[in-house]
């Protein structure tokens, strides 16, 4: 019995369509992390993430929701032929996803407009404290 063969795709035309993919994703988390975290106007009823169409961003869910549990599958088949290589992989990855939420945090706090320096940290607390009010203390 033989597998169904999919659209004839050149290996390379899939490996540049997956790189433009990820950059596409990445800007769109970018932009739709930044709408959401916006402050509502107090005169505007609603936040400019309830303007977002919901069905438009329930089918880009269930997309990326089906892409992950088909790439999670791609992971687990390559660990069983090189488990290190896909375990440093992943340790990667994840790296790369705190750096970039550590770049989302900067880029949020912006800079001190106070003389004396402040560390990222003491910006974030900072941050934090005014957002919470006396609730994060």
């Amino acid at each position: 019995m033989t597998m169904q063969e999919g659209p004839n795709t050149d290996f390379g035309e899939l490996v540049n369509h997956l790189k433009d993919l990820t950059n596409a994703l990445t800007a769109v988390h970018g932009d739709l992390y930044w709408l959401a975290m916006q402050t509502p106007d107090p005169e505007e009823r609603q936040s400019p993430a309830a303007n977002l169409n919901v069905d438009l961003l329930t089918e880009l869910k269930t997309a990326v929701d089906d892409m992950r549990l088909l790439l999670w599958k791609y992971i687990e088949t390559a660990s069983e032929a090189d488990p290190q290589k896909i375990q440093d992989g992943l340790d990667s990855q994840r790296l790369h996803r705190v750096t970039k939420f550590l770049q989302l945090l900067r880029d949020r706090l912006g800079s001190s407009s106070d003389d004396q320096p402040v560390s990222f940290i003491e910006r974030i607390s900072a941050t934090v404290k005014k957002r919470l009010g006396e609730k994060a203390a």
